[in-house]
């Protein structure tokens, strides 16, 4: 549950920092904060609880930040207490052990600046709000880009590549190279919700507030997706669950397209694990993408799957650029690119190397290969495909005659 509201530092100053603790727990986060701030930062500590620190209130100066570890008292008398810091002009920090949305939303309209679950992970990023000026990275409609990803058949790495995708568009935008976002805010959506492994492959906890969320995506808002996406990496927000309940698939499924446009607005760039029968089954949903890259392997069933998706979806005024990958993970018939390309009525944009050791020590280290190898051959070809996902202005492959009115090609031997 811990993830950061985004605030950029602005003050060059030394940062002073009161803490009122009491658990191992809490120090733990001190001490990450220490990291945080800088070696010229001072944590001072107090043992206590925030109703200590409240009861101080008008007598003493907090610093630059408050960190508190919430007591035994009940919710009600927290939130008295957090009114009654922040109405003194203290940037309050809030340590406990509730971990739900409805605590971390209370909290935070009361006007704490964050709310850290207790243990906390190493690699958390606390909202420590000491500028005065925050960053508003909310894009325009126009600006905000979703990217779906779809592998045609099993095993044809669309999981590997929706992941690596989403850093490689977090790397070009911190380096500023991209140009709706200069700040780095990425979404990676897992619409698996039966056998999705985008959390098992960075290695994080499920999220089940995904599943709340398309239940009720007219309720979904900032503060409900800062506290339950996960943060495998800063600027990196991941949804990935898993429905134990078989029978709700279509109502979750159905709540997809209104997800998207919530998430749409608060981050500018989506990318979305879209497996091929919920896209199948609700052709409709490519309307609410603007790119859709259909993964398929050098096989003559992904020729055919490929076949199927793009009848299912249809000519649509309002759909998506579709871009075609070929993945070389799996052998199938060993078909050549042009092959595909003649057999599918449709040119084939890109070939992703087989990289099997590499990717597989990705995997092991629960990291992308993005990160481990941003100059291997399988980090270049993402780099070439998000070039094309950026060109905006690139024409549509003109349609060809498709596979069932071609003659059966020849495998490549």
């Amino acid at each position: 549950m811990n993830r950061p509201l985004i605030t950029v530092l602005t003050r060059n100053t030394a940062i002073k920092v009161e803490a009122f603790i009491n658990s191992t727990d809490a120090k733990a986060a001190l001490d990450l904060i220490q990291r945080q701030i800088g070696r010229d930062g001072v944590v001072n500590y107090h043992s206590g609880t925030l109703s200590t620190a409240a009861r101080l209130a008008g007598m003493t100066s907090f610093g630059d930040i408050l960190v508190a570890e919430l007591g035994s008292g009940d919710k009600a008398a927290n939130l008295a207490e957090i009114a009654e810091l922040t109405a003194e002009g203290v940037k309050v920090i809030l340590l406990g052990r509730q971990n739900d949305v409805e605590t971390y939303r209370s909290y935070i309209s009361a006007g704490a600046r964050d709310y850290l679950v207790l243990p906390v992970e190493p690699d958390t990023q606390v909202a420590l709000g000491l500028g005065q000026t925050q960053v508003t990275r909310t894009p325009t409609a126009a600006s905000s880009r979703v990217i779906g990803i779809c592998g045609v058949t099993g095993g044809v790495g669309a999981s590997v590549l929706a992941t690596n995708l989403a850093v490689g568009f977090l790397d070009r935008a911190n380096a500023g190279t991209l140009a709706r976002d200069n700040h780095g805010n990425v979404a990676l959506i897992d619409a698996d919700l039966s056998f999705g492994s985008l959390a098992v492959d960075l290695d994080i906890d499920t999220t089940p507030g995904l599943l709340e969320a398309l239940l009720a995506p007219e309720r979904v808002d900032g503060t409900f997706l800062n506290a339950t996406m996960s943060l495998p990496l800063m600027g990196l927000a991941v949804y990935s669950a898993e429905a134990n309940e078989a029978g709700r698939l279509p109502e979750y499924e159905a709540g997809l397209p209104a997800l998207l446009q919530k998430i749409k607005a608060d981050y500018p760039t989506v990318v979305v694990d879209l497996p091929r029968t919920v896209l199948a089954q609700n052709p409709g949903l490519a309307d609410d993408l603007d790119e859709l890259v259909l993964v398929l392997g050098p096989g003559f069933g992904s020729i055919r799957s490929a076949s199927r998706l793009l009848h299912r979806i249809g000519d649509r005024a309002n759909g998506p650029r579709i871009s075609c990958v070929m993945s070389q993970t799996r052998r199938d018939a060993g078909l050549r690119k042009s092959e595909i390309s003649t057999a599918l009525g449709r040119e084939i944009d890109l070939t992703l190397p087989d990289c099997a050791a590499d990717l597989a020590r990705a995997s092991v280290k629960g990291k992308p290969l993005q990160r481990l190898s941003a100059r291997g051959t399988y980090a270049r070809a993402v780099g070439k495909l998000l070039t094309r996902l950026e060109n905006t202005t690139a024409q549509p492959v003109d349609a060809k005659r498709g596979f069932w009115r071609r003659k059966k090609v020849t495998p490549h031997v």
